[in-house]
């Protein structure tokens, strides 16, 4: 039979090496000619979406300064405009502590959103995903290869930049 001192010597120091152990290193983030690892992530409605080959420009917000950029240009655009232009846009909510996602954020966007916003809630996904403080990145895709990235801070920046992608394809 172990002595009990020692299992429990034995459990600190494999808790303290864990502990102590460096975290993985980031992702590096995507640049032009880079690919986007394909995933599945769900809406504000539980509904999974894929981010694959057909997906042609990603919108990414990992503020709300940007995510309120994107839901601006939504709006004035309707409901169905993320289908007609093969876009997607993601929100990396993993900074949101939780309970107030659980409570307040996700119950907010089912019930004002009429389109879907792809949730990051472990920011595992996006983490390669660049982003520029306060502005929203576009990211324009060719079967998961990244073609462009564009970081406007406003609606008209935005729809600069889509004219660009589009006037380039």
């Amino acid at each position: 039979m172990q002595n009990p001192t020692r299992r429990f010597a034995v459990l600190v120091l494999i808790a303290f090496a864990v502990a102590c152990a460096p975290a993985p290193s980031p992702p590096p983030p995507l640049t032009v000619g880079s690919s986007v690892v394909p995933a599945t992530l769900l809406d504000q409605n539980d509904v999974p979406h894929e981010i694959d080959a057909n997906v042609g420009i990603i919108f990414f917000a990992r503020e709300m300064e940007g995510g309120a950029v994107i839901r601006a240009l939504l709006e004035e655009e309707g409901p169905d405009y993320l289908t007609r232009t093969r876009a997607l846009y993601v929100a990396d909510i993993s900074g949101m502590p939780s309970l107030i996602a659980k409570l307040v954020a996700i119950p907010k966007m089912q019930k004002e959103r009429l389109y879907p916003t792809l949730l990051d809630r472990d920011g595992a996904t996006t983490a390669p995903y660049p982003s520029e403080q306060s502005r929203v990145t576009i990211m324009a895709l060719d079967k998961l290869l990244v073609t462009a990235l564009h970081y406007p801070d406003s609606v008209a920046g935005m729809r600069e930049t889509l004219a660009e992608i589009a006037a380039s394809r």
